[in-house]
Parts: structure tokens; sequence; C-alpha cells
């Protein structure tokens, strides 16, 4: 099916869509990257202690696909991100009521509970996704997706740490709850299929069979291969708000970066990923896109720690970023296919494996801080990811991970 094939079925739902659905689950990993380490920080809590906090905080979405089969049960998925997204919204927001660093257990009890119920979001797209969207249009859906999930985070990061200078807590955390909810109301808009009754034991039965299946075949071992490696996971972003004191940079600066301009760039990094990736092999792709992290990092690490080193690294680091995600979902969603009754489950395996990455590469970046400094972080997310690249093409030249496009196609 080519592209104007699949621009003229009315029955797939517009990219773009998906540009806005992605923001809630956004705004969730965007309290993890940017607004938690930056306020932790503020306390006066090291980079390892917060390295420890961002590596809880996390957890939630590396175990989430043994949870994730609720939204495929029930109501429709639209609903359920509806629901999801309220839920967590009501945590995060009550949780910037917490003074620190006297609160901090709170706080991170409240984000804990906010990460673990918005975390569905991401797997009530990721199903609505596979099963309404043609394969030549997933990649570009999947950029949407990332600029929603990126973008709208970044934004919702700086609109966050705006409103803690000036209005109370009671008012950030209402204004956080408004923006992460208004735009899940967008789901309503899209046209989703009715699917079968299954009650929960039928769906989790699913999940055992669809574990052990993926496990078994080709497409589904080295595909978990790839999203658990620390290639394209891009975990700096977790941490930058947090090194801003390392790099003299004032909290304008981790504003503007981590907030407007980390809105930009990682929306375009996501769109001309998205788009690249319905053109060229999608698992190629991610590999490409983790390379070019690791030349951001170890261009950071080799420059002078000012201001200018950080505003001007930490904005290239973001937009191959958009690239990593925006292929990391178009290779996810290749090797799911339309994903059935089970899609959301089906997703949420995949990007549980993308988010065990993301946390132990975070963690051990997070260990060469005390000896080494920022350049420690950069360095040694750099070697990982070099290391993970030749390994993977190695071996998936070797078992025949690689998809050509007509071949995924079809």
């Amino acid at each position: 099916m080519t592209s104007s094939m699949a621009d003229d079925n009315p029955k797939h739902p517009p990219p773009w869509l998906f540009g806005i659905t992605g923001i809630p689950y956004g705004v969730g990993g965007s309290f993890v990257a940017v607004t938690m380490p930056f306020f932790a920080r503020k306390a006066h809590f090291t980079m390892g202690e917060i390295g420890w906090y961002g590596t809880a905080l996390l957890f939630p979405p590396i175990v989430q696909f043994l949870y994730a089969p609720i939204v495929d049960v029930g109501p429709k998925r639209k609903h359920w991100l509806v629901i999801v997204t309220i839920l967590g919204a009501i945590c995060f927001g009550v949780s910037m009521m917490m003074p620190l660093p006297s609160r901090m257990t709170a706080f991170l009890v409240l984000a804990f509970v906010g990460q673990t119920v918005s975390g569905l979001a991401g797997s009530c797209n990721g199903g609505l996704l596979a099963t309404t969207m043609p394969d030549a249009l997933r990649g570009a859906a999947g950029g949407w997706l990332n600029v929603g999930n990126l973008a709208g985070g970044a934004v919702s990061a700086v609109l966050t740490l705006k409103m803690a200078e000036r209005f109370s807590p009671p008012i950030v955390g209402l204004g956080l709850i408004v923006f992460m909810t208004l735009p899940c109301l967008a789901v309503f808009w899209l046209r989703e299929p009715d699917r079968p009754r299954r009650n929960v034991r039928e769906v989790f039965r699913t999940l055992w069979r669809d574990v052990t299946h993926v496990v078994k075949m080709r497409e589904g071992w080295t595909g978990m291969l790839l999203f658990s490696s620390p290639v394209g996971t891009a975990a700096l972003i977790n941490y930058f708000a947090g090194m801003a004191p390392d790099y003299h940079a004032n909290a304008r600066t981790v504003e503007f970066v981590n907030g407007w301009v980390s809105g930009i760039v990682t929306a375009v990094g996501s769109l001309i990923g998205g788009y690249l990736c319905d053109r060229f092999s999608r698992r190629k792709m991610y590999l490409l896109s983790g390379g070019l992290t690791a030349v951001c990092a170890l261009a950071m690490m080799a420059a002078p720690l000012s201001p200018a080193t950080y505003s001007y690294g930490v904005t290239a680091y973001l937009f191959v970023t958009g690239l990593c995600y925006a292929a990391f979902s178009a290779a996810v969603l290749e090797t799911i296919g339309k994903g059935g009754a089970a899609a959301s489950t089906q997703y949420a395996l995949f990007v549980s494996c993308g988010n065990l990455a993301i946390n132990y590469v975070g963690l051990v970046d997070t260990r060469f801080d005390k000896g080494f400094g920022p350049r420690g972080l950069l360095g040694v997310d750099a070697a990982m990811n070099v290391a993970g690249i030749v390994a993977l093409y190695f071996l998936f030249r070797w078992f025949g991970g690689f998809k050509k496009r007509a071949e995924a196609a079809a």
C-alpha cells in the first residue's frame, strides 16, 4: 500500500491526531525528566540521589506490560485513555503541593502512583495506533505521537517551572492537571473499531501466549533485544535539568532549553524521523539515531563546561531524541503488526523493554557523576550506545533481524 492509497482510506484517523492524544503521556514523562530533577537539585539533593529517584519513578513503565492488559478489557481504549490520564494528572498535581526537602517522600510516592497510572495512556495510544493505522502511515503516526510525547512534555515542564516562580503550589498543581487532561479529550474524534468482549482471565491468558510467541519468533526476540539495549534510549534527557549547575546554566536557561527549545526541536526530529521510517528500514533507522546520540554526547564531553555548551549541546541531543523516539515507535509497531484484541498489551510489552533500557542506562550514567562529573555521564552514555550498535548490527546481520521496507509492509 502506498502513502497515497493510505491517505484515501477514510477508516483511519489523521496521523496528526496522535500528536494531541500523546501529550498526556509526555507530561508524565517530563515530570520525571525535568520537573523532579530540577526541584530536587534546587532542594540540594545530589545527582546520585536524583539518579535513584529517577530509577524509582521509571520502574512502573518497565513492568507496565504486566498490568497493561487492563486497557484491553471493558471500555474502549479511547475511554481508558481519558480515565487513566485524569487519575494520573491528579496525583502529579497534588505532588507539586509537597514542600521540598521536608516532604520528599510524599512527593515521590504521589509521583510514583501518577507515573504508574498515567503511563497506561501510552498503551492506549499504542493500541489505537496499531489497530487503526495502515503500515504505510505508521512511521508518520508514530512521529506525531512522539511530537505530543516529547514536545508536549517539554512545554508542560517549562510552564510548571514558570508557574512555580509566580504562584502558590496549589495553583501550580491545578495548572498541571488542566494541561495534562485537556489534550486527552481529542481522542473522542477518533473512530475506534469495536472489539470483542473478553473477561480479565482471557486477556491475561492472551498476554502469556503473546509473550511466549514473541520469545520464539525471530521478529519478536530480536525486537526485545533491540529495545532492551542501550541504543537510542536518549537517557540523558532525564538528567540535563539536574546537570545545569555543572555548566553554570541559570534557571532561565534551563527553562528555555528544556522547555520551548525542546518542544520545537524534538517535534521536528520526531516528524523527520517518522517520515524516514516510512521509507527506510525502521530498525536501521533506530540504530542510526542511537549513534547520533553518542556523537552529541561526545561533543558535549569535549567542550568546555559553559552555558553555551549546555544550550547548544542539549538542543542537539534533544533533536536526535526526537529521531530516536519516532524510530522506536515505528519499529515497535512494525514488530507487532495489527496486534488484534491484545494490541495495547503487545505494544506495552516492547515499550516496557525500552523503558527498562532507559532506566538502567540512566542509573549507570549517574553513577559516574561522583568521580568524573558531567563528562563521566556523557562519556559512558556514548560508550554504551556505540557498543550496543556494534553488537546488534552484527547480530541482526547474522540472524536476519533487519526487514526490508517491502517485506515489512507485506
